[in-house]
């Protein structure tokens, strides 16, 4: 046999079977000796194997040559960061990628802080800097700025963050519903101060604590005896804390607030949780004294004097602090003359001085039931800026010349000194306007005027309606309290004629100052409400439509006119409250911003805040603006480019402070609320479902007063239908509107809380 036909015979036998030397020359026929110089030959070409241990030779296995695709590093990153594919098996598979060549692009992306790797789970993500808000369980979402969804981080992936801290998350993978995340470190703590309860715990070893009474911040803090500043066990301390490694706090107290007993202590404790401090800082009290408490002759100087005017105020019945007052005239054409004159706050509040950074950090006044934590002290907020009856006062007046169809057609901003003539109430001139002749008796010079106020209203009203203003329809409640702080009663806020006299008067001279500034092309801190998501707006137009609530379908985007006039189609619909509120929940935040965004539910282009500058930060600084760079201009280019520089990071502390008022101002009302049903547990009340979750219904009772229906507390399984805005157990079927008979089974003022169970 040839010697390459032996080879091939020698390959074509192993194809089958392994053989030894002895039984593969048998099977051929052939003695060992010829077979042998072949064998040798075919094992160093690597076309057959020798097992050593098996002294076995088989046909090697043909080596498939895999071919990998180049990697691209913008495809990859694409892929982690806008994808969510993080396991590197998968991004292999995707990529076609040589494995060694993936896992070092992958290290190298590591490296340059471009991706991070997680061990614990083996994946490639990415850092995002997000807020935590973290739920009573444990567990918490984290939402990133820019982004729609909101990331689910189980306890255990928590770390050593907490309820608000500015944090680095790391995304971990998707399910059906949830976007799970870990946290990696905290970036910045939302919670520099503890306030609760100061504890002595043991005997043998007596230990110091502070247990917590914030509801987003339930920790015990550890206070050294040297640290306890004169407070004594059972007392509610205000305590600055420092974060250990691990899970600890340590404090030193800072201040007594009192007693668990003293009246009003809650509200006191809940605006301090807040970051709403009560004194003034020192240097701030030290610059007051310099602060008159009358308007000086040299003062008046250069600035327009309309003491002469019938100008009044127009507040609430309980107002001390007046920021506005007005004036109006009609002229011989036809034409309305409206005088807005504003408490020239910026007068007295100079720019960086202790009273200015104060009332920066503050951002604005905070109302709360039974008091006011003001922006600035109540020397200039109660006293020299506000606009008291019978006395001089600066004001920043803008005068505007408006026609009979609500156009306006001239206007000035001047510097200017008032007397207000009246101190009028809402409650009193609606009388006025109502007929009651008494009240007009008493006021009989201002009378013509309030009734061409009137008109001037609702021409101005009117105007805003053409253009597509929104107004949202809400109930408003106001506590009355006992002594010794709890609710005693709930009063409805209402309004009316004067309210809306005040509201468009005020929308009129804030738009006219937005337009000069913005025309003159000088920087200004506007008020801004973006144009909403129009997927979330359209989804919510959706979830009315399955109310069987007739909705027009737009295909387009959504204009303002069209919510008005859904709003207007359901005024007299027993769920109109509902629906406004479904609405505005799909509106975007009003902000303050360096930009002129315009104001999408006002229906206006140009929009600041110009009118109250004693409880808003906003407000003084677009009067700072006005005069720096307008009425008295002295280094302008330099002053343009500095506002231009500084404004916007004031606007996102103003913005922030707004919004940290509103949750605290909230907060008080529900704690409230449940104070107050804690003497009407197990009373029964018709309610009305107001919206409904995952996790169980908000039912409303009279006065606002909500509370939770959970699903765990109903028979059956439910589950929540969000394009139908319902929850069905199979049996019954529960929808936004329906109305409900509840008992009250749980209420706590601690817990800010309120449950009801369904009554059958």
């Amino acid at each position: 046999m040839e010697k390459k036909k032996i080879k091939e015979e020698i390959k074509k036998t192993l194809k089958s079977y392994a053989l030894s030397k002895d039984l593969l020359a048998k099977s051929l026929n052939l003695n060992i000796e010829d077979i042998e110089d072949d064998l040798d030959s075919l094992v160093l070409s690597g076309e057959i194997k020798y097992l050593k241990n098996l002294e076995l030779y088989k046909l090697a296995s043909k080596k498939k040559t895999k071919e990998y695709s180049p990697i691209d590093e913008d495809l990859l990153l694409s892929l982690i960061k806008d994808e969510h594919i993080y396991q590197f098996h998968v991004l292999a598979r995707i990529l076609k990628s040589n494995p060694k060549e993936l896992k070092a692009c992958l290290n190298a992306l590591v490296k340059e802080n471009k991706i991070y790797y997680s061990s614990y789970y083996d994946i490639y993500t990415i850092l995002k800097v997000a807020t935590l808000d973290v739920k009573d369980k444990g567990y918490a979402f984290a939402k990133v700025d820019g982004e729609d969804i909101e990331y689910y981080i189980s306890k255990d992936d928590i770390g050593t963050a907490y309820d608000g801290d500015i944090c680095h998350i790391f995304p971990t993978g998707y399910d059906d519903k949830l976007k799970g995340a870990a946290v990696y470190d905290v970036i910045e703590r939302a919670h520099k101060i503890v306030i609760g309860k100061l504890m002595l715990k043991g005997k043998k070893y007596p230990k110091y604590k502070v247990v917590s009474t914030m509801n987003s911040f339930k920790v015990v803090v550890d206070i050294n005896p040297e640290d306890l500043n004169g407070a004594k066990p059972g007392e509610i301390v205000s305590c600055d804390i420092e974060y250990q490694n691990g899970y600890s706090i340590n404090g030193k107290i800072k201040e007594i607030i009192g007693h668990p007993d003293d009246p009003g202590i809650e509200i006191s404790e809940i605006a301090l949780e807040y970051g709403f401090k009560m004194p003034f800082s020192e240097e701030t009290v030290e610059e007051l004294k310099g602060i008159p408490d009358t308007v000086k002759i040299e003062e008046i100087y250069g600035r327009r004097d309309f003491r002469n005017l019938n100008v009044i105020t127009i507040d609430g019945d309980d107002s001390k602090d007046f920021d506005d007052a007005i004036y109006l005239e009609k002229n011989s054409n036809g034409n309305y003359h409206l005088e807005v004159h504003i408490a020239d706050v910026s007068h007295y509040v100079k720019e960086g001085s202790p009273l200015d950074l104060d009332a920066l950090s503050r951002g604005t006044s905070l109302y709360l039931a039974d008091r006011v934590i003001p922006m600035i002290p109540h020397k200039l907020s109660n006293g020299i800026c506000s606009l008291n009856e019978g006395v001089d006062r600066l004001v920043l007046s803008c005068l505007m010349e408006i026609d009979p169809k609500g156009k306006l057609i001239n206007y000035e901003i001047v510097e200017g000194v008032i007397k207000s003539h009246h101190r009028m109430t809402y409650h009193k001139v609606n009388q006025m306007i109502l007929g009651a002749e008494d009240v007009i008796k008493e006021y009989i010079d201002i009378y013509p005027m309030i009734l061409d106020m009137l008109e001037l209203s609702h021409i101005l009203r009117a105007i805003r309606h053409k253009k597509g203003g929104i107004e949202f329809e809400s109930e408003e409640y106001k506590f009355e309290l006992n002594k010794d702080g709890s609710p005693k009663k709930i009063h409805k806020r209402c309004q009316d004629e004067a309210e809306r006299i005040i509201e468009d008067f005020m929308l009129l001279a804030n738009e006219t100052v937005a337009y000069h500034m913005s025309v003159m092309n000088l920087p200004c801190e506007y008020r801004v409400h973006e144009k909403p998501d129009q997927e979330k707006l359209h989804n919510t137009f959706n979830q009315i439509a399955s109310m069987k609530i007739p909705v027009k379908n737009i295909q387009n985007d959504i204009h303002p006119k069209e919510i008005q006039n859904l709003l207007e189609s359901i005024k007299d619909h027993p769920n109109h409250f509902i629906i406004n509120t479904m609405l505005l929940r799909s509106m975007m935040k009003a902000k303050y911003s360096s930009e002129c965004l315009g104001h999408y539910g006002l229906a206006m282009k140009y929009y600041c805040h110009f009118t109250s500058p004693i409880r808003r930060y906003p407000d003084l600084m677009v009067h700072r603006m006005i005069k720096k760079l307008f009425l008295h201009p002295d280094n302008l280019d330099h002053d343009i480019r500095k506002y231009q520089a500084i404004i916007p990071d004031i606007a996102f502390r103003n913005s922030k402070s707004e919004r940290n008022a509103v949750d605290c101002e909230r907060a008080v009302d529900d704690m409230l609320y449940a104070w107050y049903m804690e003497s009407h547990l197990y009373e029964e009340y018709n309610a009305t479902i107001t919206s409904i979750t995952s996790f169980g219904m908000f039912a409303e009772i009279d006065f606002g007063i909500e509370g939770l229906i959970a699903f765990r507390d109903m028979e059956g399984y439910y589950e929540y239908n969000e394009h139908t805005m319902s929850a069905s157990n199979g049996i019954n079927t529960y929808h936004l509107g329906d109305r409900v008979r509840v008992k009250v089974s749980f209420a706590s003022k601690e817990e800010r809380r309120i449950d009801f169970t369904l009554v059958d």
